[in-house]
């Protein structure tokens, strides 16, 4: 997350998938004349990063930082938790303190950065996930109202 920080927004969908390849060792899939983000070094069943622009500028990218649980059990679940608790400690320690939600069983830290940028992560029953809000689609929700 600290990388897409750190990143000189705007950029656009193919920009992003530039520097994911380059910095990450990611890959770009093109299907239908679609090009898709994937995160192929994680070894995670379900490799897909989504990035999702508006008018040219990306204005997240929504990622998985833990492979996706096939059957809820209470070890998944405290596995999980314990990871997110871990991951909320280090992102308090780098972006402050987090605004916390608990929406449908599910939980979420969420962080401002001085940027204009939000970073996301959700713990949901069956894995844990992480969003890079751009300076751009924070401006977006907020004129949603969101």
């Amino acid at each position: 997350m600290d990388f897409w920080a750190a990143a000189d927004w705007p950029l656009s969908k193919d920009e992003v998938q530039n520097l994911a390849v380059e910095r990450f060792g990611w890959s770009i899939e093109v299907e239908d004349g679609v090009s898709y983000l994937m995160n192929t070094v994680s070894g995670f069943t379900i490799p897909d990063v989504s990035t999702i622009g508006s008018k040219g500028s990306l204005s997240y990218i929504n990622l998985r930082v833990s492979d996706v649980i096939r059957q809820v059990t209470p070890q998944s679940t405290e596995f999980l938790g314990d990871n997110f608790a871990l991951i909320v400690r280090e992102g308090q320690q780098r972006w402050g303190k987090p605004a916390m939600r608990k929406p449908d069983g599910a939980e979420s830290a969420s962080w401002n950065l001085p940027t204009g940028a939000r970073i996301i992560l959700n713990c949901n029953p069956k894995s844990l996930s992480a969003m890079f809000q751009t300076p751009q689609g924070v401006e977006i929700d907020r004129k949603l109202g969101d």
